[in-house]
């Protein structure tokens, strides 16, 4: 008999300890997922914001020629050049996912954990940017389609225009390869 009651003790401790580690999962997801969702929604808040103060036009036309203005090319830099320090944390942060990534490929468990750690702290980089990016533009009082636009004549047509020749240094320096995927998410 007193082996039936050690057994039953062990198994009803094995059991809760079991349930504890379900509830802190359950806890600790709640609580991440409560924290990015108050971040998207900051970012939403800031793009409502942005879109109210810059689009209601209806969105932007490119200029005849589809060049900017000069002062329109400034701006965007300065825009740019404000965003810096987030664009070289989110460049940092992408990096150090990228490589606890290739390690988990041939990790174990505790690279896993790793990646999945460093993939949690990545999100609310990214949301954080893209709320100071469309603060900044709000600031700067340009829309997102003006950015946009601007943004891939600059860093996607393949080369550089005529108009941003003066400014290619600036350009490139407020240019992160890391990073171009996400700078464009509205």
């Amino acid at each position: 008999m007193a082996m039936g009651r050690k057994k039953k003790l062990g198994l009803g401790i094995g059991c809760g300890f079991a349930l504890l580690i379900v509830v802190g999962i359950f806890g600790v997801a709640n609580w991440y997922s409560g924290r990015i969702n108050q971040e998207y929604k900051e970012v939403t808040d800031s793009e409502k914001a942005l879109l109210a103060a810059t689009e209601g036009d209806g969105g932007y036309s490119p200029p005849s020629g589809g060049i900017p203005a000069v002062e329109r090319i400034e701006v965007f830099l300065a825009v740019r050049e404000d965003l810096d320090s987030w664009r070289r944390t989110m460049a940092t942060a992408s990096s150090q996912f990228a490589e606890d990534r290739d390690r988990q490929r041939t990790g174990g468990l505790k690279d896993l954990v790793k990646l999945l750690d460093t993939g949690s702290d990545l999100m609310p980089i990214y949301a954080g940017f893209w709320t100071a990016r469309n603060q900044t533009l709000l600031a700067h009082e340009m829309g997102p389609g003006e950015y946009a636009y601007i943004y891939r004549l600059v860093y996607r047509s393949g080369s550089i225009a005529e108009a941003f020749e003066p400014y290619r240094d600036r350009l490139a320096a407020a240019f992160d390869a890391e990073v171009d995927p996400v700078e464009l998410i509205f």
